[in-house]
């Protein structure tokens, strides 16, 4: 029994083996891009959070490696506890390098060079030289207390000898990553750099990182590949500069070309899911029970309506299947579980709380989470949709049997609907669909018992999931 989703494993002989989301032909397209683009260049794969970049990018980097390209790697926000982002650069692509130049010495010598100019950088900070190049923005606290002292009493000689000194390190840097990757009479040594999770890291890492890449990093033969949120993104660069700054045109200055993730197909995500946690196994052993034969269907068909229509994330969707997995794996095969109506309750109680408490407690009616139903589901959508039929009437039979009808006016408005000469043909099938699911709890041995059910959901607050 699975409690979690597994993460996408990229095979390094396959990189498409586990590709569920169709990914292969938009990392085939992006890889013939890359291998065709010229450099210097930064591109970034810009999707929300939970949308699936990490496994984008891994696939991109495994392509490009398995057709022998040099490609790097590594994730920005396992590296944030670095000082500065250029440690975690050098110390992330020195044995690249190295692979790279073994047995030429000149290429040797000018990576030793590359480096001892990099530790200065290091050893000194961001030098201001950096910080006027993007934008005229000057943070005091990333100046070393010694410099920020020496700026207050005036730009002595000693300072203005570190600035120089500092200015000529940078230049040596540059220029020995460019020995590095040049080759006589041909095109530089291509190097692609994948850099993932930059919107996770700590805002001012995140920008740091951003200015290394344009200031020191803008050399012929690297290729960037930068996977961000750019909204959240946008939070952190406005979290340092101000809240009125203008943080999106801030980024632009770092990124050649934007490339948009194409939306993920939810519906087969959500079919890997069910296989992933074991629902088909669950749902397969109740169909022993006429009553339960059709509850894989009602799980799946209002699981994938509401998602799509919530628009919810990849990373949203596999949380949610992780509760609901935990109120199923407690549930008997052999008692009743209603999962069109238990798939409702748990994304009512995700986003809209307040009304699932009010209808959750013995003293709510249904109306409030019918209308987020409505409000959720297009009504063209909603009146030829069995799985609407059945929450709607589910919510209502739930309160009408066990909570002594309070249920507002939400049967006698469909009863209503079924005796009005003036309602379409599909207002009225709904109805009527409506009218005899609640019915058909009335008084029945098998009433929805949504103590029950609420025990099951309230139970998964015990739990904690990572995000």
């Amino acid at each position: 029994m699975e409690f979690k989703s597994h993460k996408v494993i990229v095979d390094s002989e396959n990189p498409f083996k586990n590709d569920k989301l169709n990914r292969q032909p938009h990392v085939n397209n992006f890889s013939t891009l890359l291998e065709n683009i010229s450099s210097p260049i930064v591109l970034s794969v810009n999707a929300p959070w939970g949308q699936g970049k990490t496994t984008f990018l891994e696939m991109l980097h495994t392509q490009l490696a398995n057709r022998k390209h040099n490609s790097i790697y590594f994730s920005a926000w396992e590296t944030d506890f670095a000082s500065d982002p250029l440690q975690a650069f050098l110390g992330e692509i020195n044995e690249k390098i190295e692979t790279l130049i073994k047995g030429d010495k000149e290429k040797n010598k000018a990576w030793e060079t590359t480096k001892k100019a990099g530790y200065h950088i290091l050893k000194k900070g961001i030098p201001t030289l950096i910080k006027v190049g993007t934008g005229g923005i000057l943070d005091a606290e990333k100046i070393i207390e010694d410099e920020s002292s020496k700026m207050m009493e005036g730009l002595t000689k000693d300072f203005l000898a570190e600035y120089t000194k500092n200015k000529e390190a940078i230049s040596q840097f540059k220029s020995g990553v460019s020995k590095v990757l040049r080759n006589e009479g041909r095109d530089a040594t291509r190097l692609f750099i994948f850099i993932d999770e930059l919107d996770r890291c700590r805002p001012t890492y995140a920008i740091e990182l951003l200015e290394r890449i344009k200031h020191l990093l803008d050399i012929e033969g690297l290729v960037f590949v930068l996977a961000m949120d750019k909204v959240q993104l946008s939070h952190s660069v406005k979290g340092i500069y101000g809240a009125e700054f203008e943080a999106i045109g801030y980024l632009r200055r770092f990124i050649d070309i934007e490339y948009t993730l194409p939306e993920s197909d939810l519906d087969t995500f959500i079919d890997q899911l069910y296989i992933n946690f074991g629902f088909d196994d669950f749902f397969k052993k109740r169909m022993q029970y006429r009553e339960f034969q059709h509850d894989i269907d009602h799980f799946k068909d209002t699981f994938k309506l509401l998602a799509n229509a919530k628009k919810l994330s990849l990373r949203e969707v596999e949380q949610l299947f992780a509760k609901i997995n935990l109120v199923i794996q407690s549930t008997a095969e052999n008692t009743y579980l209603y999962p069109a109506l238990l798939a409702f309750l748990i994304i009512s109680k995700e986003y809209h709380y307040d009304n699932y408490s009010d209808y959750i407690n013995k003293g709510g009616d249904p109306e409030k989470l019918i209308r987020d139903l409505y409000n959720m589901i297009p009504q063209s959508q909603l009146l030829n949709s069995h799985s609407c039929a059945l929450v709607e009437g589910f919510l209502i039979a739930a309160k009408y049997d066990y909570y002594n009808n309070t249920i507002g006016n939400s049967l006698k408005r469909h009863e209503d609907i079924g005796n009005d000469k003036s309602a379409s043909k599909e207002q009225q099938q709904y109805s009527y669909k409506i009218v005899n699911i609640v019915n058909s709890f009335n008084g029945a041995r098998n009433s929805i018992s949504l103590d029950s059910l609420k025990q099951r959901i309230e139970m998964v607050e015990s739990f904690q999931f990572s995000r």
